[in-house]
């Protein structure tokens, strides 16, 4: 059943985010006269060529990235907490993000920068990623009982305390000025954003968007509990490994593009089914709308709110997803 004013909901939340997107792109340390804010943003002929130069390879490039960044985090929190049938489940939780942190960090500490540059950060981030999360399915995984899904939440804390553990004995040992760059890059910054960067999840971005949404009615059917998924057809340990790898390969690509950036994986799912429900053919683009506002209005505040000086992405995030955690751990414990 769809609930009313459901389209409109996901509509005015698209409209917010191309508002979002205009006020990452107006805004910033540069204190620029409005007039020629437009001029630089429509490259009029008449505009001035720095300007032009900050709006279009310094803050649009950065303004997408987080954008992307957001909703690939969103959509794999939605996909983290129908496979798993737990509104605790996401990236951050379950270890991906501490994964491919350790595998970016070890990459930056250890490799050659011309390694590095050859294999990519984003495949290393991915890597690390994946080890992550087959080390938590390993452990909440026993013959006889197949997967637990509160061992699974244990076993990624775990899993998230170890390879962040990791990280800080990488970030110890490493040359200092290596160690600043490292920091900036766990603490969550998409300074210095160049277009090229946005490229890889670009590409995988929107395919997942298509397949995820493709596997709505499954995802619902999921929820119903394994047996009768699996009665009504489900194929369901192909699609947990396919969605899973799908999930961690979003995580380490956001991971490499902005650093760590927690919490929107779990809040931004029940956000949106706060507003549409749970059916995933309304949850998921108004989730991965809203992931791609979330992380663009927060970054545009770690511009601005100490400028020129810069705020983690991480630090503000935490703030601000204080309260609605506590929120959802209420209903949660309500059964709600």
């Amino acid at each position: 059943m769809t609930r009313p004013g459901s389209r409109h909901i996901l509509v005015l939340a698209v409209l917010a985010l191309a508002l979002a997107v205009l006020a990452g792109a107006f805004w910033g340390t540069a204190d620029l006269p409005w007039g020629e804010r437009l001029k630089a943003l429509v490259r009029a002929p008449d505009a001035q060529r720095n300007l032009v130069l900050i709006v279009w390879e310094w803050r649009l490039p950065r303004v997408l990235l987080v954008a992307l960044v957001g909703g690939a985090l969103a959509l794999s929190g939605v996909v983290m907490q129908a496979l798993l049938r737990n509104p605790l489940a996401d990236p951050y939780l379950l270890g991906l993000s501490s994964g491919a942190s350790a595998g970016a960090t070890a990459a930056i500490v250890w490799l050659p920068p011309t390694v590095v540059a050859f294999l990519g950060l984003p495949l290393l981030a991915f890597a690390g990623a994946m080890v992550a999360f087959l080390i938590t399915l390993g452990l909440s995984f026993s013959p006889g009982r197949g997967m637990d899904k509160l061992v699974v939440i244990l076993a990624g804390v775990a899993v998230s305390l170890f390879f962040s553990s990791v990280s800080a004995f990488f970030l110890h040992i490493a040359d200092p000025h290596i160690t600043r760059e490292a920091l900036s890059f766990l603490m969550g910054s998409a300074a210095g954003t160049r277009w090229s960067d946005l490229v890889p999840l670009a590409l995988v971005f929107p395919l997942a968007i298509i397949g995820v949404h493709a596997l709505s009615s499954r995802l619902d059917a999921v929820l119903l509990g394994d047996e009768r998924a699996v009665a009504l057809g489900v194929p369901l340990g192909a699609m947990r490994v396919g969605l899973f790898t799908l999930a961690a390969l979003l995580t380490g690509l956001s991971v490499a593009g902005a650093g760590i950036v927690g919490f929107v994986g779990l809040i931004v799912p029940h956000m949106a089914r706060m507003m549409v429900g749970a059916a995933h053919r309304r949850l998921i683009p108004l989730a991965v709308v809203l992931g791609m506002i979330v992380l663009v209005v927060v970054d545009l505040l770690c511009r601005t709110l100490l400028a020129p000086e810069e705020v983690p992405l991480s630090v503000l995030l935490a703030l601000f997803a204080a309260p609605p955690f506590i929120y959802i751990l209420r209903r949660v414990r309500r059964g709600l």
